[in-house]
């Protein structure tokens, strides 16, 4: 009993740590989500494509742009724009998020943006107030998904003419460090509710230069393989969160109808690391290097407003020219793999307009042009931003903290075709990319140093450890119930009335078990005895003591009064000193139906049902004191019983040697 509860303690840890496998195991049938872009390009330094949002309930309609670096999602608020401002500045802005109208709405405090405070922008300096909400993509009836409690930061400052939507997965900390009170993002909580397969995410931003004014286009856990070429290049995380996607410049090369490939990025500073983010428009490069591009283009820096204008002339002159600039990106600063974005003029041919600050000295205070290039004070500025993902198309896998750029592609009609990235601890996840050759923009991060074991591979320790355990035991418990089974056929067997007569012994029984043959005429050799046999008194007057008398008067008597057994025993001489006391044990016992079993042949043995075994024992039972008393009373144990017997367990001795039988009537059958 004790064997079959362990066996069955085994199979439930087993059944245990496959369920727990299964329910934290990834799961392999997600798909990607696309996100719909709003499919009008909006800003006042662009322009640029964007995406509509659902804030709150009910749900109020906001355009936004996508930041790559962002986590919360940053609206405009009433404030955003003043009475002297034009009628058209809520739709410019992307359009005002009302917070007195949001039943849902949960303010959590005022706080800075903290947005972009590496590359000195004012927003240092802008507060915000930042609450929970609903928040749900796509236009109002849409199929996407609406995820409660997300951090919405609601601001007046101009620094972001259009809102944000962070689609970065680090969580959103409003008190201090304690990562109990950290806010899941966007990206995090599809995830964790299992809508999209892993943390990742395919972007690029639209080119309204392209095509039918290309839009942007933004797929939540995979990519859309329609709208790039792979790079086979595969980049590493940065080591800091805030500029995790970083990677070197190793050349940039200008072309035009005259020049090819004349180097811009001078020796000093060389190759050189940095970032690339959508918040903002502009390529953040070292100082030489924008030196060499005011060469190229024909640039002229303003030192009073930041920014390189582009009068009429230069601009019909460089659309004349129509020259590119090509930026060879590596994971490393020298040698390795590269893959180079090349972009036209026309990604450069961008519009400042009103919120930007312009004075009434410039040509055009409602729409100025200007060159999208920003020179920056040091390394920690180098930035890519939406001028450069024009052209780039940047995939992201969190979970495996690598990403790849690739050059965006532009065919007309292309249809859409999603791959999902798969999760890092997911099994069996094939990620196709439809006909033609397969492509791994992302390949397979290297192997860890620090091994630590996912559920699935914990799952699987625990089930050869429970195999392990449990086959020894499986052998063990069918070699104790084989045993048991014979011996309960032998007892079974004994409550059969017919013997064989003279002996006490069973027929049924002897027939089965002993496999005895016929007695001959030669001489047989028996023990000498005694034809005495005491009976002492018993507290029941009704029960005989059955008892052996050795050959000497003054040998202890000794009191069996349990049922017979059959035993088998190896053959040997007969000695009296030897004979056992109490019989044989119940350990002997099950050695001997052990050795038994695996001697013979097992095939004939009855395997009793769980019902049939209960009958069994019920029977044996029953059957323990009253076939003795029976049988005495019937005079079947006779005086000559004993010599008879070891009479016959010598002649089946001698040739061929067979198991020897020996009643032991005072043993009990474990």
């Amino acid at each position: 009993m004790s064997l079959a509860l362990s066996l069955a303690g085994v199979f439930s840890l087993t059944r245990l740590a496959a369920s727990h496998a299964s329910r934290n195991a990834p799961r392999t049938d997600l798909q990607p989500l696309s996100i719909p872009p709003s499919e009008i390009f909006l800003g006042n330094d662009g322009p640029w494509s964007g995406f509509e949002l659902r804030v709150g309930t009910p749900p109020q309609d906001v355009d936004v742009f996508v930041s790559t670096t962002g986590s919360e999602t940053v609206v405009v608020v009433p404030g955003g724009c003043q009475p002297d401002d034009p009628q058209t500045c809520p739709s410019d802005r992307g359009n005002i998020f009302h917070f007195n109208s949001s039943t849902t709405w949960d303010f959590k405090g005022n706080y800075t943006l903290s947005l972009e405070t590496k590359l000195g922008l004012d927003s240092n300096f802008d507060v915000a107030s930042y609450g929970l909400d609903d928040l749900g993509l796509g236009w109002q009836g849409g199929s996407l998904p609406t995820l409660h409690n997300q951090t919405i930061a609601g601001t007046t400052a101009t620094d972001f003419w259009v809102g944000l939507f962070g689609i970065s997965p680090y969580p959103t900390n409003l008190t201090d460090f304690n990562p109990s009170d950290s806010i899941p993002t966007y990206l995090q909580t599809l995830k964790t509710t299992n809508v999209i397969p892993s943390l990742s995410w395919g972007y690029t931003g639209g080119a309204q230069y392209r095509l039918k004014q290309a839009l942007a286009s933004l797929t939540f856990g995979g990519y859309d393989t329609s709208l790039f070429d792979p790079s086979f290049v595969s980049f590493d995380f940065g080591t800091d969160n805030t500029r995790d996607l970083s990677l070197y410049i190793q050349t940039i090369r200008y072309t035009d109808a005259i020049h090819v490939d004349v180097p811009l990025l001078p020796l000093d500073p060389g190759p050189f690391l940095t970032f690339i983010d959508s918040t903002v428009p502009a390529i953040w490069l070292p100082l030489p290097a924008c030196q060499a591009f005011e060469t190229a283009f024909g640039l002229i820096w303003n030192d009073t407003y930041g920014y390189y204008f582009v009068d009429g002339a230069l601009h019909d002159t460089l659309t004349a020219s129509n020259p590119s600039i090509s930026f060879a990106l590596a994971n490393t600063a020298n040698g390795g793999p590269t893959v180079n974005i090349t972009l036209p003029y026309a990604a450069f041919d961008k519009n400042l307009s009103y919120g930007i600050g312009l004075s009434n000295d410039l040509p055009s205070i409602d729409s100025q042009r200007y060159f999208p290039l920003q020179r920056a004070a040091n390394d920690t500025q180098y930035t890519l931003g939406k001028t450069f993902l024009q052209e780039a198309y940047i995939i992201t896998d969190y979970e495996r903290r690598n990403f790849s750029v690739n050059s965006c592609s532009w065919s007309q009609g292309a249809k859409q075709n999603l791959v999902p990235i798969c999760s890092v601890n997911a099994t069996g996840c094939i990620s196709s990319m439809g006909s033609g050759p397969q492509v791994v923009p992302i390949p397979a991060p290297k192997p860890s140093t620090k091994s630590t074991l996912a559920s699935g591979a914990l799952a699987g320790t625990v089930v050869g450890l429970v195999l392990i355990i449990s086959i020894p035991l499986v052998i063990l418990w069918v070699r104790h119930r084989r045993c048991h089974i014979k011996t309960k056929q032998h007892k079974l067997s004994m409550t059969n009335r017919s013997v064989w007569p003279g002996h006490g012994i069973p027929e049924e029984a002897c027939k089965a078990h002993c496999d005895i043959p016929e007695v001959d005429s030669s001489p047989i050799a028996e023990m000498s005895g005694s034809e005495t046999f005491p009976i002492q008194l018993s507290d029941e007057a009704s029960v005989e003591k059955i008892e052996y008398y050795g050959e000497d008067q003054q040998d202890q008597v000794y009191e069996l009064p349990a049922d017979m057994i059959i035993q088998r025993q190896q053959p040997r001489p007969f000695d009296r000193s030897r004979r056992s006391r109490h019989g044989s044990t119940g350990q002997d016992s099950a050695i001997s139906g052990l050795s038994e079993l695996s001697d013979g042949d097992d095939s004939a043995i009855p395997r009793p049902t769980l019902s049939h075994r209960r009958k069994t024992s019920e029977v044996s039972e029953k059957s323990n004191v009253s076939d003795v008393s029976t049988l005495h009373e019937e005079g079947s144990l006779s005086s000559t019983a004993s010599p008879r017997i070891v009479s016959l367990i010598q002649e089946v001795h001698q040739e061929p040697p067979l198991p020897q039988i020996v009643i032991v009537p005072g043993s009990e059958i474990i």
